[in-house]
């Protein structure tokens, strides 16, 4: 452990050499670092988070919420702010994940259920913007998807996306075990989400990611990071996941990168979790 975290140091240093926002990465636990602050002032309440595919070093992030808070902002690893975006086409309820795909589109989670008042969430796509073109501007609902409990309304805070569907966690609480869900990306009409595992967690899941490759499923909660090797197929999580247990009652996103699990938090902080079960495989050269 000691040599990975002195390779990490490393090669974080290396990414956030530049910006003057980012911190010298210190450890604040064992195998979590944490590496930046939010710069943006109006973002103070970071929900949730996913790497780019097509631009390094770009992040995109929201706050919890939604109406006058449905803005879609860039960021670097280490907070930096680049760019933000107004989201038209919906009004959105309750904010809570971001996703992305490999084909350009990002996927907002409009799926928060407080005290499980909401019958229906949502999930919208959008096109990834293009901040070479410009960095403040509009960004327009393509498509939406509108979702039903299957069962009794649950409260939802986590969302990825991996094929044809996409992926929800419930937000348990009282040492309830975690439960996977998806949807179908090919229907147009309204849905219910089909349960398909019930992951090891017992702490409130704020937030979800799927490798790019689709072999790690990244998770946190309240009681810290859990990463599962599902091989492509997200109803696999079911075994004991790898856990990094690190206690945050702010944490709520989280993104691959080559280094771990990203992780921001509503107090801004972004932290790495580089236990070595986190790494995602390196893509294959062609």
């Amino acid at each position: 452990m000691k040599q990975l975290l002195s390779l990490v140091f490393c090669a974080v240093a290396a990414c956030s050499a530049q910006p003057a926002s980012v911190l010298e990465p210190r450890q604040v636990a064992p195998a979590v670092l944490q590496v930046g602050n939010i710069e943006h002032p109006l973002l103070t309440e970071s929900s949730g988070l996913v790497a780019s595919r097509r631009n390094a070093d770009l992040f995109w992030t929201h706050n919890d919420g939604g109406g006058r808070k449905q803005v879609l902002y860039a960021m670097t690893r280490g907070g930096k702010s680049l760019a933000e975006f107004r989201v038209t086409g919906v009004l959105i309820d309750d904010w809570e994940d971001i996703a992305t795909d490999s084909n350009g589109h990002l996927f907002l989670g409009d799926i928060g259920n407080n005290d499980a008042k909401r019958s229906e969430i949502a999930v919208h796509q959008i096109d990834e913007p293009d901040i070479a073109k410009t960095a403040n501007g509009l960004v327009s609902v393509t498509r939406s998807w509108r979702l039903r409990f299957p069962q009794k309304p649950f409260d939802c805070e986590s969302l990825f996306v991996w094929g044809d569907f996409g992926y929800v966690i419930s937000k348990v609480f009282n040492d309830a075990q975690a439960e996977l869900y998806r949807f179908s990306l090919t229907n147009t009409g309204v849905q219910p989400l089909e349960r398909m595992a019930e992951l090891k967690i017992d702490s409130p899941v704020t937030g979800a990611d799927i490798s790019a490759d689709g072999s790690l499923l990244g998770v946190v909660a309240k009681n810290g990071a859990y990463v599962f090797k599902i091989h492509g197929d997200p109803a696999t999580a079911t075994k004991k996941p790898h856990h990094t247990k690190f206690k945050h009652d702010h944490i709520e996103a989280c993104t691959f990168v080559p280094e771990g699990l990203l992780a921001t938090a509503e107090s801004r902080e972004i932290l790495l979790f580089v236990n070595a079960d986190f790494i995602p495989r390196a893509p294959e050269k062609k």
